[in-house]
């Protein structure tokens, strides 16, 4: 199964943190572990010295009774399994176990399970009840001599518990902190993803070339909203790339085509007229001969600007090709059309001197041809309408150019078959 990113995420930052708290449990384990451990060894070290000093006299005196006195005070300690006081030769003088008075110690069944703890230097063995008892043992000395020992057996079952106790508690602690980082985790990668799939969706917008794009909040300043203001600017830096002629700036035939496809199936819908008006700069290529391409292109963009100021906001001019344009205008019929636009274009542009400085200051005169085809009175889609208006550009420029021809003009003086329009 595919992980999207925010998934992704989520599992990597979850596990993280909960690697981080299993790691600083573990610390915390077994650093407490040894800590009690050596307050527990101290604590066994301080009993059995101090039974060993208050020993010394009766050790020496043979006062037995005093040393199971000392026994029994010691066995009340929770910790403590046995007490022994030995002598020099390990000979049980006192013990909390009555049947071993007099034998030696340690007894054969104690010392074959003898084994080394490593967090402390005292003897370890497992009893019975399958309990680890630390062999402590402080010697009694006098004049300089050792006379006997007190042996300790001091039990580490508390120190097992408190482990598992604490092991619980932090075991309930990681889920609880495993519990809340996901769910902050969570929340962080959506706020750090969400912008990310905007970013992607508007990518995906611009690969399947729609450049509408919301605009980015330019009040923000994180980096999210930073790369999705680069990301317009080059989503509409593109589009002009795409759609936009770059020497006019006017639709290419790209946006062109977009257009009139819209405009046509507007009208379709509303039952409304579209005009499409073919415009041609006549003699063109003698200006190219004359004045050079430098000045041709000069004059493309200021026949262009003439034009763009004499048609509405809701029409659309854009660049057919060479010295060709074409301007969609939504709602107008030949009768209005004709006079309101294609005429007022015409005589603009007539009535216009051109000035430009590579051709040494001098005016230059223009004119323009307009051939003007109405949806759906002269066509039935893009093709035909296109094909209706270059007719009329033709016979505009057959009769002697500067001057507008209708679609339907040339039908009336010469029908057209179904045939010959589609061509």
């Amino acid at each position: 199964m595919k992980l999207n990113c925010r998934l992704k995420l989520i599992i990597s930052i979850s596990l993280l943190v909960f690697a981080c708290q299993l790691t600083t449990g573990y610390i915390i384990i077994g650093q407490s572990e040894v800590s009690m451990h050596e307050k527990n060894h101290n604590h066994g070290e301080e009993l059995a010295q101090s039974m060993a000093a208050s020993s010394t006299g009766a050790i020496l005196a043979g006062d037995l009774p005093y040393l199971q006195r000392q026994i029994e005070v010691a066995m009340q300690h929770s910790n403590v399994r046995h007490v022994n006081i030995v002598d020099a030769g390990r000979k049980v003088l006192a013990s909390d176990n009555p049947f071993q008075a007099g034998s030696l110690y340690p007894p054969e069944s104690i010392q074959q399970s003898y084994f080394r703890e490593r967090r402390d230097t005292n003897l370890h063995y497992r009893d019975a009840n399958n309990e680890i008892i630390a062999e402590i043992m402080a010697p009694v000395s006098a004049g300089g001599s050792i006379r006997g020992y007190v042996v300790l057996g001091y039990s580490q079952i508390d120190i097992a518990e408190k482990i598992a106790s604490l092991n619980r508690k932090i075991g309930i602690t990681l889920l609880i902190g495993f519990a809340g980082a996901f769910i902050i985790t969570i929340l962080l990668t959506s706020m750090i993803t969400r912008p990310l799939l905007q970013l992607e969706r508007t990518a995906l917008q611009i690969a399947r070339g729609n450049f509408t794009i919301e605009k980015p909040d330019v009040q923000s300043g994180d980096e999210f909203n930073l790369l999705s203001q680069t990301m317009y600017s080059m989503a509409k830096r593109l589009e002009e790339l795409v759609y936009n002629d770059p020497l006019t700036g006017l639709y290419n035939r790209q946006l062109l085509d977009i257009r009139l496809s819209e405009e046509l199936a507007r009208s379709r819908r509303h039952s409304r007229p579209l005009a499409m008006l073919l415009v041609d700069i006549d003699h063109f290529k003698k200006v190219n001969d004359t004045f050079g391409h430098l000045v041709g292109d000069d004059m493309l963009v200021a026949v262009t600007s003439l034009i763009a100021k004499h048609i509405r906001e809701v029409d659309c001019l854009a660049r057919y090709g060479g010295e060709e344009f074409i301007i969609l205008a939504p709602d107008m019929t030949a009768n209005n059309a004709r006079p309101q636009l294609a005429e007022r274009i015409r005589s603009a542009v007539a009535n216009e001197r051109f000035i430009t400085s590579a051709a040494g200051g001098h005016d230059i005169e223009l004119t323009i041809s307009v051939g003007l085809a109405i949806y759906p009175t002269d066509a039935r889609d893009e093709r035909e309408l296109l094909a209706a208006a270059d007719q009329a550009l033709y016979a505009a420029k057959s009769s002697g150019r500067n001057q507008v021809r209708t679609f339907s003009d040339q039908r009336a003086a010469m029908p057209i078959s179904d045939t010959a329009l589609s061509s």
